[in-house]
């Protein structure tokens, strides 16, 4: 990738996708999730879920497969 410029999807992997989630009134979320490309060190507080492809990668990290986190 080029520095300052958004990632071209043709050229640069999507290494990580995270997510948030809290329900309507909380303060807290309830849902703190890592999806990355290979292994990652634990984050506090975050289930990291880990893949060997970044195929894999973004067919959990979006829903196309594999719901369960």
């Amino acid at each position: 990738g080029v520095a300052g410029v958004f990632p071209e999807p043709q050229q640069d992997p999507v290494i990580a996708i995270a997510a948030v989630a809290l329900r309507q009134g909380a303060r807290e979320p309830f849902l703190r999730v890592v999806f990355t490309l290979l292994p990652c060190a634990p984050l506090r507080g975050a289930t990291v879920r880990s893949f060997d492809t970044e195929r894999e990668l973004l067919q959990v990290g979006f829903g196309g497969k594999n719901r369960d986190l």
